[in-house]
């Protein structure tokens, strides 16, 4: 477990015993995780791999090869362990490291206990690791998860669901293809894709979905100006008629800015929360200036009907969400993801933000996760960043002790279930 000091121990100790909302994750299935093969080199999968990246061990077959479980773990382990000790003081490694020291009991990962701690591993690979690792281990109460294959997944009841938006990636007729093969609708024109739309949004509600989820700062800015609908229906029928070549990017964006909102609206109906990547994106090479939170403004102020649940804290520009937090009651800030980027502008955002921003609209954590086992120290790691930073606080006579643990008990728990209306019937 992380040290900490004095009261920010104390405060450590409380919150530990707060039931968690786990405010976004990737995990597959449990039926499909339980039939891979895992051994150490799967602890520093995802987002490790862009630090081994950053350190030297770029994509392509070598990477490849280092991941390949099928394949004999120590030949594998010696290409790993040079880029590993390059990276294994971050906060991306963290959580593995602390999982093979808490729970499966090994002081270190090293030539010494890589089989032993692969065989653990895989030895506990098996039903029912879900819900040891993230409700008997972590106290995670709930967790939302994000594109859930668009279906619940009856092997992990404790999750509830994003789904995807289905209005942008428009550059190719493979979206609206999925979109028809969903709804079971012809989509030629624009008002029957709009239709398509809102009828998806409608099944997802009925499946028990909570919100939609778009990560269009992946591969465009986040900004979404309105599109007149004249415009958009030019633009859609070039596109449906598969001209792809009078259809500019300009166009495309135009076209899903129109999309965009119309799914907005369609989530007011449904009363589904909005969710917006913002801020770092995963892997390597991405375009950070099309992320940050305050270009959402115009869309924010569009509607003031939506709830819109602002990912990642715009990390590392923390200070947008302090403007977006203070300006807008339907925004909320989450912080998932961000502890495992970086503990220390975490801290610097919670600083601001419980100065700046109502503090029924922060949630503390979110694993954002494939690797399951990981989860544990990424929720150390938010548990640790809240204490010193309420600690802090309470020394500088802002309030009591009593106020921090409230406050916890908020961030962790009762704004996302409040936010997602979790728990209502």
């Amino acid at each position: 477990m992380l040290q900490l000091k004095g009261l920010a121990a104390d405060l450590l100790e409380e919150i530990a015993r707060i039931p968690v909302v786990d405010c976004h994750e990737h995990l597959p299935a449990e039926a499909g995780r339980v039939k891979q093969r895992v051994d150490v080199a799967s602890l520093f999968s995802h987002y490790c791999k862009a630090d081994l990246e950053a350190a030297g061990l770029i994509q392509g077959p070598e990477q490849d090869e280092v991941f390949d479980t099928t394949k004999p773990l120590l030949p594998r382990w010696q290409k790993l362990k040079p880029y590993l000790q390059a990276i294994r003081f971050g906060s991306y490694a963290y959580p593995a490291f602390a999982y093979v020291r808490d729970i499966l009991g090994f002081d270190d990962i090293d030539d010494s206990t890589v089989e032993a701690i692969s065989r653990r591993l895989q030895d506990d690979n098996q039903p029912g690791l879900y819900k040891r690792i993230m409700q008997d281990l972590c106290g995670i109460e709930l967790a939302i998860e994000c594109f859930a294959g668009d279906a619940a997944k009856p092997d992990q009841p404790f999750f509830v669901y994003l789904c995807r938006e289905r209005g942008l990636g428009m550059g190719s007729a493979e979206p609206i293809e999925q979109l028809e093969r969903g709804t079971g609708r012809s989509i030629h024109t624009l008002a029957q894709c709009v239709e398509a739309m809102g009828s998806y949004l409608e099944e997802q509600k009925r499946a028990g979905c909570v919100g939609m989820k778009t990560n269009a700062a992946y591969w465009r800015s986040i900004e979404c100006p309105d599109t007149t609908a004249s415009r958009a229906e030019t633009i859609f029928a070039k596109l449906r008629s598969g001209i792809r070549s009078r259809v500019s990017d300009v166009e495309m964006e135009e076209l899903e800015n129109y999309l965009m909102r119309r799914e907005i609206e369609f989530c007011i109906e449904q009363d589904l929360v909005v969710a917006i990547h913002t801020g770092y994106q995963a892997r390597n090479r991405n375009d950070i200036r099309h992320a940050r939170a305050t270009l959402l403004w115009s869309l924010l102020y569009s509607y003031p009907r939506a709830r819109f649940d602002l990912f990642h804290g715009s990390f590392p520009y923390v200070s947008d969400m302090t403007v977006l937090g203070k300006y807008f009651q339907n925004v909320s800030l989450n912080m998932c993801w961000m502890h495992l980027m970086g503990p220390e502008v975490s801290r610097r955002a919670l600083r601001e933000w419980l100065d700046a921003v109502p503090v029924t609209k922060i949630f503390a954590f979110g694993g954002d996760y494939h690797v399951v086992e990981k989860v544990y120290g990424h929720l150390q790691l938010a548990r640790a960043d809240l204490a010193v930073v309420l600690a802090e606080k309470v020394e500088e006579g802002r309030f009591s002790k009593a106020n921090a643990l409230e406050i916890a008990r908020l961030l962790f728990n009762e704004n996302p279930k409040r936010w997602y209306k979790l728990g209502q019937g």
